[in-house]
């Protein structure tokens, strides 16, 4: 939002910083994200309140804009990663089983060719069929949710 990563850095740290101070604040059940999206809109508003003698920054308006599609993204995010959950538990144990093993704990296709029997060759194409499967499921799901 500001245009300058050292700035952001800035903004960032002392966004952490109230979020901290302010943990006892939030309201368990309510999205995290949400809260914290706001009160780095707020501090980034901060930060371009303190900067305004420059002419290069940008308007609150600008900020609360972004802010907004950064909410109206986590929103979508949420959506799709419920739909990916519903997704996995269709699909057969072992796929989801192989999916965990390979995406959540980052082992490397040659641990799992090994321990599956499988050659590199034919793992890499059950992968390729089973993240097809999961977003042609998760577009599916999206559709319905917005009929």
């Amino acid at each position: 939002m500001l245009g300058d990563s050292e700035a952001a850095w800035d903004v960032l740290q002392e966004t952490n910083r109230v979020l901290l101070e302010k943990r006892e604040q939030f309201e368990s059940g309510t999205s995290f994200v949400n809260w914290a999206l706001t009160i780095a809109q707020f501090q980034t508003m901060a930060w371009l309140r303190d900067q305004r003698r420059n002419r290069l920054v940008a308007t609150a308006e600008i900020v609360e804009l972004m802010a907004e599609d950064a909410r109206q993204l986590d929103a979508g995010f949420e959506a799709r990663r419920s739909a990916l959950h519903a997704c996995l538990e269709q699909l057969p144990g072992r796929h989801r089983e192989m999916l965990h093993q390979r995406y959540a704990h980052a082992h490397p296709l040659a641990q799992l060719s090994q321990s599956s029997g499988r050659s590199d060759n034919a793992l890499k194409q059950l992968f390729f069929r089973l993240r097809g499967t999961l977003l042609d499921c998760i577009n599916q799901r999206l559709r319905l949710e917005q009929s």
